[in-house]
């Protein structure tokens, strides 16, 4: 008895080891992973931004206003230390990010390129000369009177539903453009869920650490991702070249930590280069 009474104690202490063991383990790690603020920024003024040109996916190149945009930006941002930099891999994007780190004061952190942080891309309907004539095709395809209707019936969600009007227009070559099918517009639910992949990603990969990163991607794109997130803020409004919208993320989730598309870094720059 007293035999099988040592062998039940010995049991129970090993369990209660292991028990101690996981609980420091599980503790360690939460402790072990810290804030991570995503500056998450539209690129700079484009050739096609001046053009009233949907870019999409096509590579136009910043102006003259978009690279002292990008140098605007980064002296609005001096003070703030970034421990890494990423951006999609148009030049535009690439760009903006490289001049708002150089004029930060960050220009040793190299730019990491994801094609995912690309833009919508919108097939066919990129580049047309007269980019005025999408939101009234679409409207008319949805059954919405006009394209004031459209907009005011569809309210924060109107840029998704421009981008699925888009998708299933180009999936029936609309346009009889003879576009491969590979290269067609994007539903908003894929930029969505590529957009979340690449954040969370990111927001991993430096949570050990911690610490700011820049990330610099598109306005259409990051209004795609801004509204998966239910912040109440969140309007669906266009954004403006070079603003940010600040993100924290900690225990899985992205908290909103300021204005969406704050242009306050852009205009504290500008103002300290006049």
């Amino acid at each position: 008895m007293k035999h099988k009474l040592t062998k039940v104690l010995v049991l129970l202490a090993s369990i209660l080891n292991i028990f101690f063991i996981t609980t420091s383990t599980v503790q360690a790690k939460s402790k072990s992973t810290k804030p991570v603020t995503i500056y998450l920024t539209r690129h700079g003024e484009t050739t096609a931004n001046v053009m009233h040109l949907a870019q999409g996916w096509s590579d136009f190149t910043l102006t003259d206003n978009g690279v002292k945009g990008a140098e605007y930006l980064g002296k609005g941002l001096k003070g703030v230390k970034f421990k890494a930099a990423y951006s999609g891999d148009l030049s535009r994007q690439e760009k903006t990010a490289q001049g708002a780190l150089k004029a930060s004061g960050n220009k040793k952190i190299k730019v990491k390129i994801d094609q995912r942080l690309r833009e919508c891309n919108y097939g066919s309907y990129e580049g047309r000369s007269d980019i005025g004539k999408n939101v009234p095709e679409i409207a008319e395809y949805y059954g919405y009177e006009s394209s004031e209707d459209f907009q005011a019936k569809t309210g924060k969600l109107f840029q998704n539903k421009m981008q699925d009007g888009y998708y299933e227009l180009d999936q029936q070559d609309k346009l009889k453009s003879g576009l491969p099918i590979q290269y067609r517009a994007e539903s908003s639910q894929t930029v969505q869920k590529r957009m979340t992949d690449c954040l969370t990603m990111i927001a991993k990969k430096q949570q050990r650490k911690g610490g700011n990163v820049l990330v610099v991607s598109s306005g259409m794109a990051i209004n795609m991702f801004l509204s998966t997130q239910n912040y109440p803020s969140y309007q669906g409004t266009g954004l403006a070249n070079d603003s940010v919208t600040k993100l924290v993320y900690q225990n899985g989730k992205f908290k909103l930590a300021g204005k969406i598309g704050d242009l306050k870094y852009f205009d504290a720059g500008k103002n300290a280069s006049n």
